[in-house]
């Protein structure tokens, strides 16, 4: 074996599922031989100090016992209103904090200014392209305005 064990062969090692590689590699090899030494230790410690915490004497168990009961047959843990009054206050909270930040996240478009540069340019533009002879043009126009005011009856 090229290195010392992986992070896999140590759990199968755990496990004591290793292989005859790993195995004869850790009969050899020092460093392992102590880390192995140092993983039974720790894994020894939690394991006594988890039995010794769970081990508990016959009236810690009855105080238990006697506090659920208690708990139970008082019914001082069971109020369901209070959780609907908390839901309901809850969902009310989240209703109206939605409601205000959605009103106040729509931004408000500035209008845009015309520009008068470029007015004037579309002016002349408009009147290059113009097929009209000059003096037809304010006639041209009350047309327009005419066909406008038609389309604006139509379409209020």
């Amino acid at each position: 074996m090229s290195g010392h064990l992986s992070d896999e062969q140590w759990v199968a090692a755990a496990l004591q599922e290793s292989e005859e590689a790993a195995a004869d590699h850790r009969s050899e090899c020092a460093v392992c031989q102590e880390e192995l030494r140092l993983w039974s230790q720790a894994i020894a410690g939690a394991r006594a100090e988890i039995l010794g915490a769970a081990e508990q004497p016959e009236s810690f168990w009855r105080q238990q016992r006697a506090g659920i009961a208690t708990r139970l047959t008082s019914g001082a843990g069971h109020q369901p209103w209070k959780r609907l009054a908390w839901a309901t206050a809850t969902v009310t909270v989240v209703l109206l904090a939605t409601l205000l930040l959605s009103k106040n996240a729509t931004p408000t478009r500035p209008q845009p200014q015309a520009d008068p540069d470029d007015a004037l340019l579309l002016s002349v533009q408009r009147s290059i392209r113009s097929d009209l002879p000059q003096a037809l043009r304010p006639a041209a126009l009350i047309t327009r305005e005419i066909d406008r005011a038609q389309t604006a009856r139509r379409n209020p």
